[in-house]
């Protein structure tokens, strides 16, 4: 769930979400709070009474589109911190979106605490700018178990303005073992090993990928995915300024997406399929495989199916991934909260082992802290890759700048035109470039 900057309100609500996510919700108003009493107070004076610190309601917003994924451990996490906080209480609602956040800006309206995307994209930036958010860092919160990259990844000008990223987000295949079984095949080692078997189940009458074609995110899981396996170098060039987006490298991760449309890998409808038709058409064995994030891998445990996993491999047999922090547990606090010091301490406790470990074992991610312990032995097939590579959304949004959106332009423009094969890899490749602001050198 990007470039712009916010100058007016225009510009606000023009802004598109952010990165990474999978599967939609119902908003249903969940609310997951306890009765009000105090957590902890002063000594109190011989002979009299300790002071009550004073009940405080925080409203908080979820993430809508990945409420399926979430609700059951954020429940979870939020009973843990109503029993250590008894006078905060929560009410917090899977109610945000690009839309809802959105229009939250532009009115100035938003909750207490809700999920941001560090880093990842210009939105958080921008929102410090424009002075959204509350600076963490009088808090002096305790860092001591994150690297070094976690703690950018909140940071704005030096200062940090949400909880800490803990976990793993990439893109992987996910696969019907019994499926591939049944047709001789197994995890590929190299590109054309892959592309071989995508051959073989379109010979057994099987849809290879399930893609959902009307989605603007889902759909672009699988150049997500390629791009650090075909340009991983010449993306980290371009956004250094020291090549451009017109490498034969990009031109060819954007044709390995039109080729695997114009060969039918897709199947023959994806067009008119939705995030949900997909995961079904994958769930129901009409599909062999689906590309999407480490971050749906309950949704596909709890499918029931023989679920095996394997990031896509180079021509060489690497395994480079596109490599990004998980957003859900990275809340930012609004500057405009009544209750900062309350707000404060729900970043803590998000910031905890104890909240980590909840969702460790709910969605099964992949940790970046050496005490989550994850159980799920599926984890460690998503966490089998040679080397974390670029994310190529990012990079786009480092390109861009207030009269051109390149992240945009990849997601509205050129995916769409290959999806229809309107223009082939090298065409995208040039309008990425002239979207591109590259830096001075």
């Amino acid at each position: 769930m990007k470039g712009k900057r916010l100058v007016t309100a225009l510009a606000l609500f023009a802004m598109t979400g952010a990165v990474l996510q999978g599967c939609g919700g119902k908003d249903n108003g969940n609310d997951a709070s306890s009765p009000s009493a105090s957590p902890s107070g002063s000594a109190p004076a011989a002979n009299s009474q300790a002071p009550q610190e004073e009940s405080v309601t925080l409203k908080v917003w979820g993430d809508l589109g990945n409420q399926a994924v979430l609700e059951e451990p954020f429940k979870k996490i939020n009973a843990a911190f109503a029993a250590k906080y008894p006078n905060i209480k929560l009410e917090y609602d899977f109610a945000q979106n690009d839309q809802s956040l959105n229009v939250a800006l532009q009115a100035n309206e938003l909750p207490d605490l809700f999920w941001v995307q560090g880093d990842k994209t210009a939105k958080m930036g921008e929102m410090v700018k424009n002075g959204f958010l509350l600076d963490l860092t009088p808090y002096n919160l305790d860092l001591s178990r994150y690297a070094e990259s976690e703690v950018t990844y909140c940071t704005v000008d030096g200062k940090i303005y949400c909880s800490l990223p803990s976990f793993f987000d990439t893109n992987v295949v996910y696969y019907n073992k019994d499926l591939y079984e049944k047709n001789g095949l197994q995890s590929p080692t190299t590109w054309d090993e892959f592309v071989q078997g995508l051959e073989a189940l379109k010979a057994a009458g099987l849809t290879p990928i399930a893609l959902a074609g009307k989605s603007e995110w889902d759909r672009a899981w699988p150049i997500f995915a390629f791009a650090p396996a075909f340009s991983n170098s010449a993306l980290k060039a371009a956004q250094a300024g020291q090549g451009k987006l017109t490498d034969p490298a990009v031109a060819e991760t954007l044709q390995a997406f039109r080729d695997f449309i114009d060969k039918g890998y897709f199947g023959k409808d994806f067009l008119a399929q939705d995030y949900a038709a997909a995961q079904f058409a994958f769930t129901n064995g009409k599909a062999a495989a689906i590309v999407d994030g480490t971050w749906a891998n309950a949704t596909y445990v709890d499918s029931g199916i023989n679920l095996g996993r394997f990031s896509i491999p180079n021509k060489e047999g690497k395994k480079v991934v596109q490599s990004s922090y998980s957003n859900f547990m990275t809340y930012a606090v609004s500057s405009k909260t009544a209750h900062p010091d309350q707000a404060v301490k729900y970043i803590e406790f998000l910031n905890s082992l104890e909240a980590q470990q909840i969702l460790e074992d709910a969605v099964g991610l992949v940790p970046t802290l050496k005490d989550i312990v994850a159980k799920d032995e599926g984890v460690k097939e998503l966490a089998v890759f040679d080397e974390a590579g670029v994310n190529i959304y990012s990079v786009l949004t480092a390109l861009s700048s207030q009269e051109s959106n390149a992240a945009d332009v990849l997601m509205k423009d050129v995916i769409p035109k290959l999806m229809t094969s309107a223009i082939t890899g090298a065409e995208g490749a040039e309008i990425l470039d002239k979207a591109a602001a590259y830096p001075a050198q």
